[in-house]
Parts: structure tokens; C-alpha cells; sequence
């Protein structure tokens, strides 16, 4: 008897296993669609209550987003006052720059000056060598004029050539006299009138003097009198 009971038992038991878990899948299914529905009526709340908050903040992401753009000084790791130092260094780049463009118009303004008056002193040395070479000639011309009357003067008598001393302006007379043999010249100062003799020594004792100035110096060499003197009566 004992034996049939427990294969009963374990019969019944057999049988009953199926209907167990079908029960516990029931009730798993329930759950689940119970937390299904309670996340359906949870999430249109948060969709509801984010465009209120999603539209006030979506300015303030923007507003910031715009303050935090960062500028090219900051990009490029400078402070501020590195910024101003920049800008003062750049500030005074461009007024070197500046002076130096007018500094270069100076100097080409001077140069081109310059060499109008070089060209205009060589212009000027070119005709001054012209003026010399003419003026020498002209010495030269009348150096042999006097030279010659001088030879004229000694070979006539003193007597003659005394007569035409007389007569001469004062720069012949100095001329001719000053390049005289001094026998030759005293015997025909020995002939003249005395006022015209002394006047004539006056001339010639100046002439030996020193030259006081450059104006005295140019006189003498052109032949002139050195100094205005009077006249001698004839």
C-alpha cells in the first residue's frame, strides 16, 4: 500500500509542475504591462514640462554660447594688456614708417640739390678757367706792349723820352718807369718837369710797397694805380 501511495503522489505531482509555471508566466506578463503603462503615462509629463524649460533655456544657451565665443587674442593664449601693448607697438611701426618715407623725401629733395650745385660750381670753375686763360693772354699781350716801350723809351735820349713821360697817364707811366733800368730812369727823371718827377717817385715807392689788401693786390696786377693819387702839372 505504502508503495502505491507514493507513486501516486509523485504522479500527482508530475502533473501539477506545468500548471505552476504557466502561473508564474501570468503573472510576470501583468507586471510588465503594468510598468509599460506606467512609463506611457510618466513620459508625456517629462515631454510636456521640457519645452517650458527647453524654451527658456534655449536663449540662455545661445546668449552664452555667444559670450563664450572666444576672440583671436585669446585663441592666440594673449592677455589684454599684452593686446594694448601690441596695438601701442603697432601704432608706433606706422609713424616710424611714416618718418622714415619723409625722411627719404628729404633726402632725395638734398641730393638732387646737391648735385644742381655741384653741376653749378663745376659751370662756374669751367668759366672761371675761360676768365683766366683770357685774362693771362691779355697780360701776356700787355706785358710785351710795355716790355716794348720800355726798350723804346731807353734808346731814345733823355731829353725826348722825358718830354713824353710828362705827357703819360699816371699806370703807363708807372708801368714803364717800374721796368726801366735805374741808370735810364734817373737820367730821364733828370729831364722832367719836378712836379711830374716827384709825382712819378710817389708812384713808384708805392708800388714797391706791400699790397694792404686783396682789392690793392688785383690793381696792381692788372696794372692799375694802387691808390687814387693826383694828377702832376705839365
Amino acid at each position: 500500500m505504502s508503495m502505491a501511495k507514493k507513486s501516486v503522489a509523485a504522479a500527482t505531482n508530475v502533473r501539477l509542475l506545468p500548471a505552476v509555471m504557466a502561473t508564474l508566466a501570468a503573472l510576470l506578463g501583468l507586471k510588465a504591462v503594468a510598468l509599460a503603462e506606467s512609463i506611457a503615462e510618466t513620459a508625456p509629463a517629462e515631454h510636456a514640462a521640457a519645452p517650458a524649460g527647453g524654451e527658456a533655456a534655449a536663449p540662455a544657451t545661445e546668449g552664452a554660447q555667444q559670450c563664450a565665443a572666444p576672440s583671436l587674442a585669446e585663441m592666440a593664449g594673449l592677455s589684454a594688456s599684452e593686446v594694448q601693448v601690441l596695438q601701442a607697438l603697432s601704432a608706433r611701426r606706422e609713424a616710424l614708417d611714416q618718418r622714415a618715407a619723409s625722411d627719404q623725401t628729404q633726402d632725395e629733395l638734398l641730393l638732387a640739390a646737391q648735385q644742381r650745385l655741384d653741376q653749378r660750381l663745376a659751370e662756374l670753375r669751367q668759366l672761371e678757367t675761360t676768365v683766366n686763360d683770357l685774362l693771362g693772354n691779355l697780360d701776356d699781350a700787355q706785358a710785351q706792349r710795355i716790355t716794348g716801350l720800355v726798350d723804346v723809351y731807353q734808346r731814345m735820349r733823355a731829353k725826348d723820352a722825358a718830354v713824353v713821360f710828362d705827357g703819360l697817364e699816371d699806370d703807363v707811366l708807372v708801368q714803364v718807369a717800374g721796368r726801366m733800368r735805374q741808370a735810364n730812369l734817373a737820367e730821364i727823371m733828370g729831364k722832367m718837369q719836378p712836379e711830374r718827377a716827384r709825382h712819378l717817385t710817389e708812384m713808384l715807392a708805392e708800388r714797391a710797397r706791400p699790397p694792404a689788401g686783396g682789392a690793392e693786390l688785383l690793381a696792381r696786377a692788372q696794372g692799375g694805380p694802387s691808390a687814387p693819387t693826383p694828377q702832376g702839372g705839365g
